[in-house]
């Protein structure tokens, strides 16, 4: 049997490389392809061996969301998809910019700066890089944690690993006293990387869109099966009730 399958929470190409190797380690399966772009995936399976509920609770078990394949559908998880990104997107520059801020009159200080001034910038700095790490850069975590579970690195771990130990190195600096704290960084990095991630998703959808206009440019054709077995090809939309066609 073969089916189409969107896959939803794809966000790297080791996302697609992960779900591929975990389906074709399962007994039955005979052929997987996923398309980066379009979050298609093609799956071939034996139904002697393994039914699609268990292919399908296979994907779910390694934290990704399998859905029939739809166009509609697939243009709603983008679209989704990208408004969540420029929401974290935009929090994470809005806070950013006030750390960035705080990080300038730090940078400058040659020394004479009140020690009590210092401190409540340095602790103002902390409560504004909160928001960033705890939504902004969540998906980040998310997938890092999703890749451990798993046994496999993806593109998430590194980044997550940078932001987090970055975050609480500053706070133990914070805390005791010694070393630069770097909270503006923190901010900087998640917003450069949330930006590079909205523009491929809107990229992706402009794509996704333009395979859309170019199937709908090409008609559907079926195969119509006439009396005495005779087959003739023609445009689905030529087909009247009561045809018979030939599916596979």
């Amino acid at each position: 049997q073969e089916a189409s399958l969107i896959l939803e929470g794809i966000t790297c190409a080791a996302c697609v490389w992960l779900n591929q190797q975990h389906l074709q380690q399962l007994d039955g399966v005979l052929k997987v392809e996923i398309n980066y772009t379009s979050l298609k995936a093609t799956v071939q399976w034996d139904e002697q061996k393994i039914k699609l509920s268990d292919i399908l609770k296979a994907i779910q078990n390694i934290g990704y969301t399998a859905h029939p394949y739809d166009p509609a559908k697939r243009q709603h998880l983008l679209e989704k998809s990208r408004k969540d990104t420029l929401k974290r997107l935009g929090v994470a520059g809005i806070f950013g910019m006030q750390v960035m801020g705080l990080a300038i009159s730090l940078y400058m200080d040659d020394g004479t700066m009140d020690s009590g001034i210092k401190h409540l910038l340095e602790r103002s700095s902390l409560v504004l890089t909160l928001p960033v790490i705890f939504y902004s850069a969540r998906p980040f975590f998310t997938g890092a944690l999703s890749d451990l579970k798993n046994r496999r690195f993806g593109m998430d771990t590194p980044v997550a690993l940078g932001i987090g130990l970055a975050f609480l190195a500053s706070i133990y600096a914070l805390i005791s006293g010694q070393g630069e704290i770097y909270f503006d960084s923190v901010c900087m990095f998640s917003f450069l990387l949330l930006g590079a991630r909205y523009l491929e998703i809107s990229a992706r959808k402009r794509a996704a869109d333009s395979a859309d206009v170019v199937g709908q440019v090409k008609p559907a054709i079926a195969r119509k099966l006439g009396p005495g077995g005779k087959i003739t090809t023609l445009p689905a939309l030529e087909l009247e009730i009561g045809d018979q066609v030939l599916i596979h």
